[in-house]
């Protein structure tokens, strides 16, 4: 967990995990420097929103924007988190190619919280 001026960041397994499995494709292809860059490119985007909370956009999905989900995006993948005022925290949810049917993968989530 990092800490800002203003704001702790926290990974939620599942979104470290989603992490670990992109990194490791780029390995799986032999692309090493594509790895690299798009871990770097995920923690910039996560030291953003930890300076910036409001910087990443609200979700289209209507049943995550209700329960405060924003997402930023990093190339082709979407960066999911929710910004908890009161304790002065970010979780950080899942991090998942956009390509995919985020609402229903992110549904438990949004469920129980």
């Amino acid at each position: 967990m990092e800490v800002s001026d203003k704001y702790t960041l926290e990974f939620l397994p599942l979104a470290l995990n989603d992490i670990t499995e992109i990194v490791s494709s780029f390995v799986m292809l032999g692309s090493k420097q594509g790895a690299i860059r798009i871990k770097d490119k995920i923690n910039k985007a996560a030291e953003q929103i930890l300076h910036f909370p409001y910087s990443g956009v609200t979700v289209p999905d209507p049943k995550m924007s209700k329960q405060g989900f924003r997402m930023i995006v990093v190339e082709k993948y979407l960066m999911f988190y929710r910004i908890f005022e009161d304790e002065k925290k970010i979780i950080f949810y899942r991090v998942l190619n956009g390509k995919r049917d985020y609402p229903i993968l992110m549904n438990k989530l949004y469920e129980d919280n």
